[in-house]
Parts: C-alpha cells; sequence; structure tokens
C-alpha cells in the first residue's frame, strides 16, 4: 500500500507486550505487524518482548518502525511491566497499547488519535466496544492477506461462520492514553503478573482518579489462539490479587 493511502497515526508511539507460548501466538503477533505496517504511517512501535531467550525475528518484516526490546525474565508474563516500560520509552503525548492479537478500525484508531490530541472530552480511548474472534477460513484468509476491508465487511448482527462475539464489551485489547494522565495514574499495576484483571484495575483506578475514559460503538477484531488456555488461565489465576481486580 502507498504511503499516500496509509492512516497517519500522527507520530504517536504504540506498545506491544508479547512472549512466544506457541506457533498459533507467534503467527498473530506477525500477523498485527504486517497489518500495521499495511495500514499505517507515522508510528512507533516498541515491542516489549520478555521470555527467557528472545525470539522475535526482526528481520522476517524489516519494519523500520518496529523497536524490539527484550526484558529477560523466567517468571510469570509480565504484562504490566512491559506496559510501564514502554510507556517509559515512548514519547509522543498520546500512546497506544496494542495486543499482539487485535486489530481495530482505521478510522477508529485515528479518531482516537485525533480525540486525545486536539478534543476536549477524553484521557483514554478504546477504539471499539464489543470483541469479535475470528477463527478457520476467516482467520486464514486475513493472515495471509491482513487487509482491514476483509473485517470491515463483516455484519457484527450476521456474524459469518467461523466468527463470534468473544466479549459483548471490554476495555483492554487496544487502549489509547494520554500519556501525562497515565504517568498520573500509576500506569498498569506491576503487581498484578500475567494476563486478566489488569485492564479492569486500570480502567476502575483511572476513573477512580478523574481520567474520562470512553469506548466507540466498533467491535475490535480478536485473532483466535489455543482457547482452552484461556480457561485453564481463568482457573489458575481463581483467589489471586489478579482475579480480584
Amino acid at each position: 500500500m502507498a504511503e499516500a493511502t496509509k492512516t497517519s497515526l500522527r507520530d504517536i508511539d504504540i506498545i506491544v507486550s508479547y512472549r512466544e507460548a506457541n506457533e498459533e501466538r507467534r503467527e498473530n503477533l506477525y500477523t498485527v505487524l504486517a497489518h500495521l505496517a499495511r495500514t499505517y504511517t507515522d508510528y512507533r512501535l516498541w515491542l516489549l518482548e520478555d521470555a527467557a531467550m528472545p525470539s522475535f525475528d526482526w528481520n522476517r518484516l524489516g519494519d523500520p518502525n518496529i523497536r524490539h526490546v527484550f526484558v529477560p525474565h523466567d517468571g510469570p508474563f509480565p504484562k504490566s511491566m512491559l506496559y510501564n516500560t514502554g510507556v517509559r520509552l515512548a514519547r509522543s503525548p498520546v500512546i497506544c497499547f496494542h495486543d499482539a492479537d487485535s486489530i481495530a478500525m482505521p478510522w477508529a484508531m485515528r479518531a482516537c488519535v485525533d480525540a486525545l490530541l486536539e478534543g476536549p472530552d477524553s484521557d483514554a480511548l478504546c477504539p471499539y466496544w464489543s470483541v469479535i474472534n475470528i477463527a478457520g477460513a476467516l482467520k486464514q484468509d486475513f493472515m495471509a492477506d491482513p487487509d482491514h476491508a476483509r473485517l470491515a465487511a463483516i455484519d457484527p448482527k450476521n456474524l459469518p461462520e467461523d466468527a463470534i462475539v468473544l466479549y459483548p464489551n471490554a476495555n483492554g485489547g487496544i487502549v489509547f492514553f494520554k500519556r501525562g494522565e497515565y504517568i498520573r495514574v500509576g500506569g498498569y499495576n506491576a503487581r498484578l503478573e500475567g494476563w486478566g484483571g489488569e485492564d479492569d484495575e486500570l480502567l476502575r483506578r483511572a476513573s477512580r482518579l478523574g481520567v474520562r475514559w470512553h469506548s466507540m460503538d466498533v467491535p475490535l477484531f480478536h485473532l483466535h489462539h489455543d482457547s482452552a488456555s484461556r480457561q485453564e488461565h481463568k482457573e489458575s489465576i481463581r483467589d489471586t490479587q489478579n482475579q480480584r481486580a
């Protein structure tokens, strides 16, 4: 896609946290990164990878927008800590936290950037409301050609085969934040290790501290991965600080 037809994100920083768990999650990451490079211009992407050893292959994409930062760690996945580290590296007044398996509509992404840079009404914005999971042939087609138009054509009220509503509403996945407000409220709670609960805890705490957090009435698309592990994870955090958050 020519630069002139891409959506400008006005020189913001995008932060992606990642730990390679299996091939499916790895391919989701590369699909999301390829989609971002194909769709947008004027952004920096900080890929914060955590593991005992690095696995990300920058040469596979050769994208000059990507800054790969490896954080050695052998405990539970420290998603909150990685996001907070990314904010320390970022310099734009608006930052975007972007999951390695999520796709938003370009017009919604740009609308969030414009609203936070210029608008008076919001301090944090999600470019979506509900989350639609795509799997099977639908996902494979998108991975082969990560054009957002394939997803924009999906009718949320009449979902095709291989698409289901994963969450009727959510506040994680992709979140834009005024950097100053994020720092003021203390960022993600680094005491919460792994994933699960950190987005809800930040939303509630930030809202109590005066952050104006809003969402948009458009779906987010989630690239399917090992759903069995999702239930296992819910069980693993039972009666922990993550679940309470």
